[in-house]
């Protein structure tokens, strides 16, 4: 090929047309990647007008999925889930360039889990070779249980929840979501504990970010544009069904239309009337008014995504540019039949806090060479 049309990392804005003459020229625009997150080699391997996507560009900066379109569904090369599918990455937002107005960067995630995969983390949740088992959830801390974060209770998050930080199995569904994220290696020190969640009937969890704020503490440097870490992308597992309520929502994001797609709307389902609603609220022992009330009038307004058992969804908590992506806010709606069981699986862009070997104040200096930008082209 001797033309393409390339866009930035993550597909935003407009693209521009590049020519190249031979390889060498091709090499000379860095390391570029195709639709399906597979790295471009030569121009041999693409046809002329193909979209590639430019690879990161700084330390502490990686690939991420351009959305391309709502609906834009893409087999993942090389992944698999616990059943043996092919994971499947559905585009469910398109972001845009403007930092405070934009859409998240959301993926619904397709045969992510096998039933066996997510009845195992339940069950591993509650057991009593657990040394982290189910107890009353926690939030905005940036200290593990076992450094004290035990005690951060929220009122607005009223889950409970338990940790996997050991298991064969949390491990391995730890490099399925690297090797989907297209990280280029795995490592243990750049992802938490899973945490497996369990809401009851009523519980929520207020819209929040799950980065930390750059200013969380002195000892770890939490901006990742300046070469800090701090979450990069939640990979959310559903391990169970939820008859009504429980989804997932982005209270700054309009719900999808027809127009975007149809089949979209019609799987993850239409607001039902505001008198149902209200049932709903009512019969889940909701009082009026409650920030649980109004998360659930959200929840049927914005766009927000149900559970499904061993499905996933993707977002990210960072832009391209290494900047905390403030649209991802999101929270958890209340429960309104049924019991829901989650699972976050949280991904850093480096070593995460108390992780890093040599200096906290400097993460992205710590990445090893496969996953430190700018790469090279061809590789």
């Amino acid at each position: 090929s001797t033309h393409a049309l390339l866009y930035s990392n993550g597909g935003y804005g407009e693209p521009e047309m590049v020519s190249f003459a031979n390889d060498e020229e091709f090499i000379e625009l860095g390391r570029l990647y195709n639709d399906l997150g597979q790295i471009v080699q030569s121009p041999f391997h693409f046809r002329n007008g193909t979209a590639l996507y430019r690879g990161p560009e700084k330390p502490g900066t990686h690939f991420q999925w351009p959305a391309v379109h709502v609906g834009y569904k893409r087999p993942i090369p090389g992944v698999y889930g616990g059943n043996g599918k092919q994971i499947e990455l559905e585009t469910l937002t398109t972001p845009t360039t403007e930092a405070y107005s934009s859409d998240p960067r959301v993926f619904y995630i397709h045969n992510f889990l096998s039933p066996e995969e997510a009845d195992e983390f339940v069950r591993f949740s509650t057991a009593e070779e657990n040394p982290y088992k189910m107890a009353p959830s926690t939030g905005g801390t940036h200290k593990a249980w076992n450094q004290g974060g035990s005690n951060a209770r929220l009122t607005t998050r009223t889950s409970e929840n338990a940790f996997d930080v050991s298991t064969q199995q949390s491990k391995l569904v730890k490099r399925r979501a690297f090797r989907l994220l297209r990280m280029g290696a795995y490592k243990e020190s750049m992802a938490d504990g899973i945490q497996i969640l369990r809401y009851e009937l009523g519980q929520a969890y207020v819209a929040h970010h799950d980065y930390f704020p750059v200013h969380q503490s002195d000892d770890h440097l939490w901006d990742p544009s300046r070469g800090g870490s701090n979450r990069f992308a939640t990979v959310f597992l559903y391990l169970s069904d939820v008859e009504a309520g429980g989804q997932t929502a982005f209270p700054n994001s309009d719900r999808l239309t027809r127009e975007q797609s149809a089949e979209l709307v019609d799987r993850l389902g239409e607001s039902p009337p505001m008198e149902q609603r209200m049932e709903y609220i009512k019969e889940a022992g909701l009082k009026e008014g409650s920030w649980e009330s109004s998360l659930t009038l959200s929840c049927y307004e914005k766009f927000a995504v149900p559970p499904r058992r061993g499905d996933a969804i993707l977002f990210y908590s960072q832009r391209p540019d290494g900047h905390l992506d403030v649209n991802s806010l999101h929270g958890a709606c209340p429960v309104l039949k049924g019991t829901k069981w989650g699972a976050n699986l949280w991904v850093w862009n480096a070593c995460r806090y108390s992780q890093c070997t040599s200096d906290p104040l400097h993460p992205a200096a710590e990445l090893m060479d496969e996953m430190k930008a700018p790469f090279p082209g061809g590789i």
